[in-house]
């Protein structure tokens, strides 16, 4: 069962609408990023490294760094 729409959903979706038009010069080209953003959020996530405590280890530092700069270059 839909949920039923707020009283002031007209007034919320002309906003919105409005919002859209600022930024988007037709319902084609807001359609296609909304799309794009879309796909964007299924994409997976890349790879995050976190080094800490790293005090006194310059070699492990850069070790990592070396190994995480070869990942993001590829």
């Amino acid at each position: 069962m839909p949920m039923p729409m707020p009283k002031n959903a007209p007034d919320v979706t002309q906003k919105y609408l409005n919002l859209l038009a600022e930024h988007y010069p037709s319902i084609q080209a807001a359609s296609t990023a909304i799309i794009n953003l879309t796909a964007l959020l299924q994409l997976p996530k890349g790879t995050e490294h976190f080094v800490s405590d790293v005090h006194g280890e310059h070699e492990a530092f850069e070790h990592c760094m070396r190994c995480c700069r070869r990942i993001a270059t590829g």
